[in-house]
């Protein structure tokens, strides 16, 4: 446990002095100064150079040695699927992404994840033995202690799949499963717009809607692990139908999926999400009416759980909220206008700092909290 503490210390405020971190960790100074130097003997920790004397020899300053170990963090999406690659300090060494459509399936997308890996470790010239484990970010809703993937409305096929087995058995290391929206909300917290705070709501705007909630640094999972299914909160009970299978969902009125139907309708072409938002309001004009509704319904749900949760901090992710300023802004605006008066300016609504990687990062943090910590 004194171990965990001061990795936890130094991967948030390194470089730290062993009188720092025995403050910070509440820690006598002898403990501290044994338990670094038996993990620096182990290459977990390193000194890097000297803080500034109050008198006598200058202490020297540790930080993680970020080429202890490497993670792996993988974004399973509907349309492709993100890989990066972190080193022990969190920091990001390198991502890539692959295009991947889930009706191929799950062996399809195995065999999918294993080239891109294979890519990423060839371009950064890592060998595989320094790879602590895997995360993988997937829709919900999970099994997460099973690692079963059990029935995404926006993957059919995908009913009942044991990914995390599948993987473990292709690649023969530690993989831990988690629902995407949770996983984003942990790397924004981590690394992302929620570094200052402890409880945040987050948001993920992309073919359909997701969401996480962290609670005192942690993943809220609910009961029986649902929680966050904020894309299947009704906002128009006589609303179209949604892919759950009930009306009025906030994912059938506010997602990308709907904005890419209304193209559909108005010009009669499939145009995928991302082609639509990249050409933008002056190829499509009558896109300008659908981010506008889209957008206020989500600024509606964003109220919903302000108001329930009262959160210090709510996060808007995903391709649409990146992909357009106008969507991002009219959710923002009905928001504050149906938050109580007395939070409506206080509570922050911000966008994702770590744009189409929140999920990835945060896959890969997942298995740095759960191999290194529990296995020190």
């Amino acid at each position: 446990m004194n171990k965990t503490a001061i990795l936890q210390l130094l991967r948030e405020k390194a470089p730290l002095t062993k009188a720092v971190i025995a403050s910070e960790a509440e820690l006598t100074f002898a403990t501290v100064s044994n338990l670094i130097e038996e993990m620096q003997a182990d290459d977990l920790i390193i000194g890097m150079g000297y803080a500034q004397s109050q008198g006598g020899r200058k202490p020297v300053l540790y930080r993680l040695n970020p080429d202890a170990f490497y993670f792996i963090g993988i974004d399973l999406q509907v349309e492709k699927i993100v890989c990066v690659l972190t080193d022990f300090e969190g920091t990001l060494v390198h991502s890539d992404s692959i295009p991947y459509h889930v009706e191929d399936g799950p062996y399809k997308a195995v065999q999918s994840i294993r080239t891109l890996i294979d890519q990423v470790l060839s371009d950064t010239k890592t060998t595989f033995w320094k790879i602590r484990g895997m995360g993988v970010s997937v829709p919900g809703p999970i099994d997460n202690q099973a690692g079963i993937i059990i029935s995404p409305p926006n993957m059919p096929g995908w009913r009942n799949v044991p990914l995390r087995d599948l993987l473990t058995q292709e690649f023969q290391v530690s993989c831990y499963i988690e629902k995407d929206a949770n996983a984003a909300a942990l790397g924004e917290l981590k690394y992302g717009a929620g570094k200052d705070v402890n409880d945040l709501v987050y948001i993920m705007v992309d073919v359909g809607i997701g969401g996480g909630i962290i609670v005192n640094d942690d993943i809220y999972r609910g009961f029986l692990g649902g929680a966050g299914e904020i894309g299947h909160m009704m906002i128009d009970a006589s609303g179209p139908p949604c892919n759950c299978g009930s009306n009025g969902c906030l994912e059938a009125v506010a997602s990308g999926i709907v904005i890419e139907r209304e193209v559909y309708r108005e010009i009669g072409t499939n145009i995928r999400l991302e082609q639509l938002l990249q050409d933008g309001i002056g190829q499509h004009p009558f896109l300008h009416k659908s981010l506008v509704q889209a957008g206020q319904y989500l600024g509606i749900a964003v109220a919903n759980l302000c108001n329930a949760l009262n959160p210090p901090l709510v996060i808007l992710g995903g391709k649409v909220v990146e992909g357009s300023d106008l969507y991002f802004e009219q959710a923002i605006e009905r928001a504050r206008q149906r938050i109580l008066p007395d939070f409506a300016q206080r509570i922050q609504i911000v966008r994702a700092k770590l744009g189409g990687l929140s999920g990835a990062i945060g896959a890969a943090t997942i298995v740095f909290q759960n191999t290194v910590y529990q296995t020190i």
